[in-house]
């Protein structure tokens, strides 16, 4: 039968959230006749072309009494009736009624579908639809009132988090306070503003960083890259795998007025070559040493000096526009102000894992004038001149090779492992889960698994008794994930692993799915790849 000859039984209508029977805004879509029979609903419906929506994206069935029913659909999408939320994955059906939602992905693309003949007898029952409408708000505004409920309730927990750090060691404001008083009373109070760290959001030393394109409730107290660096930086240390020049630059112009920068990257090739013609001409390019054939530099850390102190950031994206824009991210970020002079000779553990990481990088010392240090040569030994004190956490750092002796509890879990042998837990927390999340996945065997449990789960209850070994989890993307993520199958290339890694039979045992739906990040996948 011919589209010409079938009868309208309704409407997609197009409407943003909240905002009922209004156009959609962002992103935009025209109103989709619904033909008895066959439908198909995809693409070539938007104005703009979004690659998570594929060009079949659902197939409605549309029955003579104006009913429709969701026959076929390779992506996931969301079904809001009666003022239930439902999502129906690929090869799950679903009834459609006059007024019900549909989210194409879920969280976007909404559309109401209008029943023709429910749309005429509207017109003589509009106060029981308003009735319907206004209990329906109510109930999707209870659903919005829990879900910023649980939101307020994590940074709570977080924040509680912190104050417990912060009993035994300087709070984070006293720590910013202390970065202001350094130097003269003029010169701080011209930068009070600029070098405080995380001004005017939760005091958190943890950050998501900001993703575009999601709703503004989902980016509450998220940053950018400019607010990390910010003020008047005087020397920065940026250390990432890939550096697009291009971007960096343009996402954070107040880069190009620091003296001294250096890059420690993990770029070769045509990418080193790019990135050494668009560099600025006093910014010193270094790819630290790889003993072995395996692996490559991708430690993402910046260290940020100032008049007042240095700011310690280590966060999970590559300085690129796609990991700083379209992906779930994190950072950790801590300011410490300079060493009294007649502290110079103490350190503590916190200074001793940077300085220890910071050396293994082997960067070509180079010397710079500092308005608050002098003339000081730029190497590993010039990060003990800050005063860690106040740290609230301990660096892991990992250093390709093969280490005995003395070293094997130097770096990566066994480093972890020794740190945590140390720590008196709660009882609560005996076989507490391990969940890994990573990038880009090795070849792993049961040996290994073990022992990195083991290092995951060391320490001790505050009764004495060991911690026990806790059930691990590999967090990894499904093709489901990938595809209803922000950038859709491109963001695919961002977990490279062998099929043959991943295909392990003792792996499956491991395997979860990462879902963060209370703070809106279920389309944006995460991809911390920080070591």
């Amino acid at each position: 039968m011919s589209s010409s000859s079938r009868v309208r039984v309704g409407t997609l209508v197009p409407f943003a959230e909240g905002k009922s029977g209004s156009p959609n805004a962002s992103p935009p879509m025209p109103s989709i006749p619904i033909l008895e029979g066959s439908n198909v609903v995809g693409r070539s419906n938007l104005v703009a072309v979004d690659k998570r929506v594929s060009r079949k994206h659902l197939s409605l069935r549309a029955l003579p009494d104006g009913s429709v029913e969701v026959v076929e659909g390779p992506n996931p999408i969301v079904v809001r009736s009666e003022g239930q939320r439902r999502k129906v994955c690929a090869q799950q059906k679903a009834k459609v009624m006059h007024d019900d939602v549909l989210e194409l992905i879920p969280g976007e693309y909404f559309m109401k579908y209008v029943n023709t003949s429910d749309e005429r007898k509207s017109s003589t029952s509009v106060e029981s639809h308003d009735l319907k409408k206004g209990k329906r708000h109510s109930e999707e505004d209870s659903v919005a009132a829990k879900r910023n409920r649980q939101v307020m309730e994590d940074e709570a927990l977080a924040r509680t988090l912190q104050e417990s750090f912060a009993e035994e060691s300087t709070s984070v404001t006293e720590v910013l306070s202390s970065l202001d008083s350094v130097g003269s009373s003029e010169r701080n109070k011209e930068r009070t503003d600029s070098v405080g760290p995380l001004k005017d959001v939760l005091p958190l030393t943890f950050r998501l960083m900001r993703v575009q394109g999601l709703p503004s409730w989902t980016n509450t107290s998220t940053v950018t890259i400019q607010d990390v660096i910010q003020g008047e930086v005087l020397l920065a240390v940026l250390s990432n795998y890939m550096v697009d020049m291009d971007w960096l630059l343009t996402a954070c112009p107040s880069l190009r007025k620091v003296p001294h920068v250096l890059v420690l990257h993990g770029e070769d090739g045509a990418s080193l070559e790019h990135l050494k013609k668009t560099k600025p001409a006093n910014w010193i390019l270094h790819k630290p040493p790889l003993p072995i054939s395996f692996g490559t530099h991708h430690s993402k850390a910046m260290l940020l000096v100032y008049p007042q102190g240095i700011r310690v950031v280590v966060h999970t994206a590559n300085l690129i526009h796609v990991d700083w824009n379209n992906k779930s991210q994190g950072l950790w970020t801590q300011d410490f102000p300079w060493k009294e002079a007649n502290d110079m000779s103490t350190n503590i553990g916190f200074e001793n894992d940077l300085v220890d990481y910071l050396r293994a990088l082997k960067w070509p010392e180079f010397r710079v004038n500092l308005p608050v240090a002098g003339d000081v040569n730029i190497n590993a030994a010039f990060f003990r001149k800050f005063d860690y004190s106040s740290s609230t956490v301990r660096l892991i750092g990992s250093v390709p090779g093969y280490h005995v002796g003395p070293n094997m509890k130097k770096w990566g879990h066994m480093k972890l492992r020794s740190v945590l042998e140390e720590c008196v837990f709660e009882k609560q927390f005996c076989k507490s889960p391990l969940i890994y999340q990573f990038s880009s996945l090795g070849s792993l065997d049961e040996k290994w698994m073990s022992e990195f449990a083991c290092s995951l789960s060391a320490g001790k209850a505050d009764d004495g008794s060991q911690l026990g070994i806790g059930k691990p989890l590999i967090v990894w993307p499904t093709v489901e994930d990938v595809r209803c993520s922000i950038e859709g199958y491109a963001a695919g290339s961002c977990i490279p692993s062998p099929q043959k890694n991943v295909e392990k039979d003792f792996l499956r045992k491991y395997w979860s799915r990462w879902k963060a739906d209370h703070v809106g990040r279920w389309y944006a996948l995460p991809f911390p790849a920080a070591t």
